[in-house]
């Protein structure tokens, strides 16, 4: 069977959808829950701050939140799912026998946990004064299939389906925000079905048809209540969608081929985030444009393309007098301007930058100062575009660093303060006491709607200003308690190594955080290039060493000996919490591609310091 590399729960219609590595999708519905998602022992997922996060469970795909609000683990097949079964019982239960497990297994609030027990000893014939750590593997073999019996990972069989299928996603949001319970009309051939979204924006799974039809998307109009087409979904590769609406009147639909239209110099602007492993032939070929026509659209004078810059698709190569597209620019892709103060400590002027404007971001992107009404909906307001794959906060951070090229803090302050930003409670960029590489990090994510700070937390704002903070801050200090204990930052994941757009901390000997930046590209065998703020006073891409390198020489040009320091520092890998699932996807496929931080900070318009393009010297904090 294909490996199966991710999955969700869809609890409105009961159906669980695994990704395949090759980009199907299998969906599974009927039988049971255990059976649909391959959870043989119906195992949760431990819980922090209301997001799953399994500490020491292994093998799972992704989470299951059912009606009820349990939220269960997602495995691959039934074989994993009876392994972190059998680690389960091995893990939390090895010193009680059945009797004693079960009440902690199964608790009574959810079970009749004296039949549980009961009935596991008579199917399992397992001794009820038999520990479950005593039990050879046959036996713990017994008691799983005994358990997988009891939950009724085998009933209902006879309802069992599962079907490959091309599917399809259509967010709600208002261009920063999702739109809870959000009504659009799916129209399959001659038939109409009304669909709500949930509380994340999101709609549930359009199955593309098995006849290759399509399927027509309808809203209401505001005014005449009559329900229009605003685009189409069909062929054979499943596709994201934003709907974007302006005071909840829907715009319009895109992203396949075949919305709003079909011919390509009709097809109205839209931008697209380049990805790890993109070219200009590729994305060209994909949209049914050309090579000319996107670097025209787009401002290139050059035909290599960066992971995460923003360019915009047209269909168009004619170009005005000007060099412009000859196509009018779509509202999304109107630049962000210069974000406003995010807390009334913040300096008064606000000064708009002269410098050339960067690439168009992607609708999800909001600036801090767009003119919004009082309900949180606002005036940016455009097409649908295809979301963003892979780190959606890059295309943020990538579009400041062009915006500022290369402006050191002492000027930068007066246009953007990044601890102002986040309100870290620093109010200054300039000196070594205020850095602010953490600062510029969390901004990026914050754009992003990702999640920057544990409310109720001591200290919940100083972590912002600190590299540290993306790993270790101050937990809840009970009442009985004279200190507060360092605990591991629930807000973020550690990852076992890079993986394109990850916050890489820059950690001492000691494993103190001490700079942080975006992972963006690798150099030689032992560097990363990082894409970070502070990194010699700047926005900039800047080399870092992987690992510590020992104190070694070289000869230089004249034959002359150099004596190098090396580095006793090395790098820590975490990406948001709410992220983990996209970067199990990118640790098969890390997208890190071998470049020159000189180079790119040439490319991109950002006059880095000469000492910051070959290692950085960052403000540690």
């Amino acid at each position: 069977m294909p490996k199966l590399i991710s999955a969700t729960y869809h609890p409105n219609i009961e159906v669980a959808e695994f990704i395949c590595e090759d980009g199907r999708h299998l969906l599974r519905s009927g039988g049971t829950l255990p059976w649909r998602i391959n959870n043989p022992g119906d195992l949760t997922a431990r819980m922090v701050d209301g997001v799953p996060a399994p500490r020491k469970a292994k093998g799972y795909v992704g989470f299951a939140t059912t009606r009820s609000g349990r939220t269960f683990l997602i495995f691959p097949d039934e074989d994993a799912g009876r392994e972190e079964l059998k680690a389960n019982l091995k893990r939390l239960h090895g010193d009680r026998t059945i009797p004693e497990a079960i009440p902690v297994y199964a608790p009574k609030k959810e079970n009749d946990t004296e039949k549980y027990a009961r009935d596991l000893l008579k199917t399992s014939g397992i001794p009820a004064s038999r520990k479950i750590g005593e039990c050879s593997d046959a036996e713990l073999e017994k008691i799983v299939n005994s358990i997988a019996e009891i939950e009724g990972y085998h009933a209902n069989a006879e309802t069992r389906k599962e079907t490959w299928v091309a599917v399809s996603r259509i967010n709600a949001t208002d261009g920063s925000q999702p739109l809870p319970d959000a009504e659009i009309i799916l129209q399959r051939g001659g038939k109409e079905e009304t669909v709500k979204s949930d509380a994340t924006g999101r709609f549930p799974p359009v199955i593309h048809p098995a006849d290759r039809s399509a399927v027509h998307v309808k809203v209401a109009e505001p005014k005449s209540k009559k329900a229009v087409v605003v685009g189409t979904i069909e062929g054979d590769v499943g596709r994201d969608f934003n709907l974007l609406a302006k005071f909840r009147r829907w715009k319009g639909v895109a992203g396949s081929e075949k919305v709003n239209s079909s011919t390509v110099g009709q097809r109205k602007p839209m931008s697209y985030v380049v990805q790890p492993g993109d070219s200009l032939w590729k994305i060209a070929t994909l949209y049914r444009t050309s090579v000319a026509g996107i670097k025209e659209a787009s401002g290139l004078d050059r035909d290599r393309i960066y992971p995460g810059e923003v360019l915009l698709i047209t269909g168009s190569g004619k170009a005005k007098p000007d060099g412009r597209s000859s196509n009018p620019p779509s509202l999304a892709a109107k630049p962000p301007p210069v974000s406003a103060p995010a807390s009334p400590g913040a300096p008064p002027k606000r000064v708009r930058v002269s410098a050339p404007a960067p690439p168009p971001v992607s609708s999800g992107i909001r600036s801090s100062d767009s003119e919004r009404s009082k309900e949180g909906t606002g005036r940016v307001l455009a097409l649908i575009n295809p979301m963003p794959g892979r780190a959606p906060w890059m295309p943020i951070a990538i579009a400041e660093a062009k915006l500022r090229r290369g402006e050191t803090e002492v000027t930068l302050q007066d246009k953007i303060n990044y601890h102002v930003e986040v309100d870290d409670s620093i109010k200054s960029m300039i000196g070594r006491n205020n850095a602010w590489c953490a600062a510029f990090v969390n901004w990026c994510l914050m754009q992003a709607n990702y999640p920057i700070e544990n409310a109720n937390y001591p200290g919940r704002k100083v972590a912002k200003a600190r590299a540290h903070g993306f790993y270790e801050v101050d937990g809840p200090r009970e009442k009985s308690e004279k200190a507060t204990k360092k605990i591991r930052n629930p807000l973020f994941v550690e990852l076992e190594r890079p993986i394109y757009g990850a916050i890489a901390m820059v950690t001492s000997p000691a494993g103190s955080g001490q700079h942080v930046g975006f992972v963006y590209a690798k150099s030689g065998s032992n560097g990363l290039i990082l894409l970070g703020g502070n990194q010699g006073s700047q926005i900039n891409f800047s080399y870092f060493n992987i690992a510590p390198v020992a104190p070694y020489v070289t000869k230089n040009k004249k034959g002359e000996i150099v004596k190098h320091k090396g580095s006793s520092n090395y790098l820590k890998y975490l990406v948001p919490i709410a992220y983990c699932e996209q970067a199990k996807r990118d640790l098969l496929n890390p997208g890190i591609e071998e470049r020159s931080a000189s180079e790119i900070n040439k490319e991109m318009g950002i006059e880095a310091d000469k000492s910051s393009a070959a290692n950085a010297t960052p403000n540690f904090r």
